[in-house]
This record gives C-alpha cells, structure tokens and sequence, in this order.
C-alpha cells in the first residue's frame, strides 16, 4: 500500500505535466477519491492508507487538504510511487481529470460511502465521518458492474 501524500503528489505532478495548470484542492480530493475507489475496484485493497471524510462538497483527505495550505504543494513530500500505482493514476485522469472540480463532486454525492458517512446532516452542514472501507467496495462493485453493462 502506498503513502496517501506520495500518491497525491504523483497524480499533482502528472496533472501538471499535461495541462500545464496547477490542481485545485477540491479537484485533487475527487480524483485520489477516485483512484482508491478503482483501486478497490480492480485488486480489492486500498491503493493507499488514508481515510476520507465526509465534508460537504464531498470525500476529503485531511492529509492532502494540509498540504493546499502552502504555495508549494507537495514539495515536502519524499518518496515514490510504483509503476502500477502511476499507471492507475493515469487511468483516472483519462477518466475524470477533464472534468470540473464541481462536477467530480457531483459524481462523488452519487457514492454511496459519502451519502453513508453524511447520514443525519442537512445539504450545508459540515461533516466530520470517516467514510468506510467497506462502503468504498460497495461503490467501486456498482462502478464495475456499471462499465460492464456499457460494455455489453
């Protein structure tokens, strides 16, 4: 399993090496939501170790969100990321990284882990519950069966 801040720093790198933009924090949040929900998807286990919240525009990773804080994302980070972990990534900006930031969390309301984890609050309301494992592999089992379907 790979470091959470390691892979947000690769899929950083990356979207910035083809779009020649910065990612913006709600962006970078949706994507690394997106890429644990494939990995959990394709080798059931989790591509890296970090939990998500349930916050109002949608999955949060705590770790990530303090690293926007600074104008030099990610440059404290240390350490690589496997080929299979880049190859994965490059999948999900294929898939979602033309998208909007506002998009992404749209499709991330869609999950059943964050409806999970935001159970009880009203649409605005801040949120502080982790969002399960488990619930993460009920979404990335629907989103398989789904592109199967398209497939057929």
């Amino acid at each position: 399993m790979e470091k959470t801040l390691c892979v947000a720093k690769a899929l950083y790198n990356m979207y910035y090496e083809q779009n020649g933009v910065c990612m913006d924090e709600m962006k970078m949040h949706k994507l690394m939501y997106f890429a644990q929900r494939e990995s959990l998807m394709y080798y059931n286990s989790p591509l890296f170790d970090g939990t998500f919240y349930g916050w109002k525009y949608g999955p949060v990773l705590k770790e990530v969100r303090s690293e926007y804080r600074f104008e030099t994302y990610f440059s404290s980070v240390v350490g690589a990321v496997t080929e299979s972990t880049l190859n994965l990534l490059k999948s999900v900006l294929e898939r979602y990284g033309s998208l909007s930031s506002w998009k992404l969390s749209s499709l991330s309301h869609e999950e059943f882990s964050w409806k999970k984890a935001r159970a009880g609050l009203v649409a605005g309301e801040d949120g502080d519950v982790a969002l399960s494992l488990d619930a993460m592999k009920v979404d990335a089992t629907k989103e398989l069966v789904a592109r199967k379907v398209v497939l057929v």
